[in-house]
């Protein structure tokens, strides 16, 4: 009896230390975004902690100040449990390595760095190392599709979403015969040379943003570059789907891990007349470096030199195999005359080439520059002798508020705007007769990131759990208003090269969540509250 009595005692006993074990999950803090400014950004995270309360989470948001200190919490010091990130869409980010490897690779995660939730995987740092040596683009995007199944496995971040943008252009004065669906819509190069006026004259356009510069070593922002981007040509243009496509350059051979060898198009001149020659783009590469040029700095960091084998043949030769070498570099760096800057220091008695401010300017690009006047209008004409045979002039004409441009669209005296239409009135743009609307899916996404760091998001389980307790059609249609599309991954589907489509989407399933955290371990108490499994 007394045995017995001592084993019940000792049950009794092991049953209590087990619920001691099992406490209760920590609760979890969203950093956000401040409602007042960005109350999209906040309801939306409002809703995904609803549902996270729906598991028996404690769940509070923490919205900060924007752009600090919740940029400095988000990016700088990493300090937050899980942060509403936006990343914004941009054709530079089209780069597959952006989206994967740069922001999980645990090599990353220093403070400042872009893994900013310290996630760490040896799959994910093996397969993010491996397609940076890749330059066959087919070999490349089968380890990209690889790291994007890991990725959707281990679930660093939950996807929430990829934003469409509107865009609105006056079908009776112009059109874009050919349209190709990118993530900039209209505004897209490959958009921009076929946007043709009926009448024609110079398509005007309507945007917000004046041009900071036209000097390339001075350009900061990427407004900025893609306006010099029609004035100066690259060697590489991103293709529409995300893929590299060859522009000034008639051909590329990665000799090997460290060596490209580019073939220049012969016959091409500048806008002056004279031609472009190997010798202009070896300069344009030293000089950007060589006067630390802001916008292109880590651009050229993994370049060694560069050498010109012949008038149309230049050798670049890197520190390190980096397949992003291909459309990071060569498709960003702009090919300038060395006969116009190889002397602008000494002849103009400036400091520095970014003091220079290269009006009238000489280029190689699709247009020419007529006129800019600033804070009002950019004149670009378009030259008929480009290889890319741009269909008409352009008139870029700067308003001060998206309403403005807008508006203006409405009465004629715009033909498109390039200011994304505001979801609240794009119905109302829609019933006006010959407007025509274009929406373009954002490269970028939303998602909630997680500091796997701390020890509750440690838990892969809890994390696969989380994206299934999500409320993703809700976000989209009632914080969005429908303007939106799904991702389960962070390359989304416009960057249809490198998105890996066969990857199922994380279904709004609480059951499922439940069932997930429960083969884990997880339990909940006589509140509800998820306990964590026992240690």
């Amino acid at each position: 009896m007394r045995l017995a009595t001592a084993f019940a005692g000792a049950l009794i006993g092991l049953g209590s230390s087990m619920a001691l074990a099992q406490q209760p999950v920590p609760e979890i803090k969203v950093l956000t975004w401040p409602a007042a400014k960005y109350q999209h950004y906040f309801e939306t995270s409002n809703y995904v902690a609803e549902g996270w309360r729906k598991l028996g989470l404690k769940v509070t948001l923490d919205p900060q100040p924007f752009p600090n200190p919740m940029l400095s919490k988000w990016f700088k010091e990493h300090d937050f449990d899980v942060v509403m990130s936006v990343l914004s869409g941009s054709p530079q980010r089209s780069e597959p390595d952006f989206f994967t490897n740069a922001q999980f690779n645990s090599r990353n995660s220093a403070p400042g760095d872009s893994n900013v939730g310290s996630f760490s995987s040896p799959k994910v740092d093996e397969l993010g190392s491996r397609q940076l040596a890749l330059y066959d683009a087919q070999e490349r995007r089968k380890v990209i599709h690889e790291l994007q199944r890991v990725l959707a496995d281990e679930q660093p971040e939950a996807v929430l979403a990829y934003v469409v943008n509107t865009f609105a252009m006056n079908t009776a004065k112009v059109e874009i015969p050919g349209y190709e669906d990118t993530s900039d819509g209209p505004r897209s190069l490959w958009n921009m040379l076929r946007l043709t006026s009926k009448a024609g004259t110079a398509v005007k356009i309507g945007r917000t943003i004046d041009q900071g510069t036209f000097n390339p070593l001075a350009a900061t922002i990427v407004e900025d570059f893609n306006t010099l981007s029609l004035v100066y040509d690259k060697l590489v243009e991103l293709g529409p789907d995300g893929s590299p496509r060859m522009w000034l350059a008639q051909a590329l051979e990665v000799v090997d891990p460290t060596t490209v060898v580019v073939k220049l198009r012969q016959g091409h001149s500048f806008s002056d007349g004279k031609p472009v020659t190997a010798e202009d783009v070896k300069f344009s590469f030293d000089y950007l470096k060589r006067w630390d040029a802001a916008y292109f700095k880590k651009y050229l960091e993994k370049l060694a030199s560069v050498e010109v084998v012949d008038a149309t043949t230049v050798r670049f030769k890197l520190t390190e195999a980096y397949a992003p070498f291909i459309i990071n570099t060569l498709g960003q760096v702009l090919i300038l005359p060395r006969h116009v800057w190889g002397d602008v220091v000494e002849k103009t008695g400036i400091a520095k080439p970014q003091d220079f401010r290269n009006t009238p300017l000489v280029g190689s690009g699709p247009y020419v520059l007529r006129y800019w006047r600033e804070g009002q209008e950019i004149s670009l004409q378009r030259r008929a002798d480009h290889f890319a045979k741009p269909a008409s002039d352009l008139l870029i004409v700067v308003f001060g508020s998206a309403e403005l441009v807008g508006a203006s669209l409405k009465k004629g005296d715009i033909d498109v705007s390039f200011q994304p239409i505001v979801p609240t009135v794009v119905k109302e743009f829609a019933a006006e007769k010959n407007v025509k609307l274009i929406q373009a899916r954002s490269n970028g996404h939303m998602s909630m990131r997680y500091n796997t760091a701390r020890p509750v998001l440690a838990s892969k389980a809890l994390r696969q759990a989380m994206a299934h307790a999500i409320p993703y059609d809700a976000i989209i249609e009632e914080v969005l208003g429908g303007d939106a599309g799904r991702s389960a991954t962070p390359i989304v589907p416009v960057n249809a090269f490198w998105h890996d489509a066969s990857i199922p989407l994380p279904a709004y399933d609480i059951d499922k969540a439940k069932a997930i955290l429960k083969a884990a371990g997880y339990s909940w108490g006589p509140d509800g509250a998820l306990r964590a499994p026992a240690k």
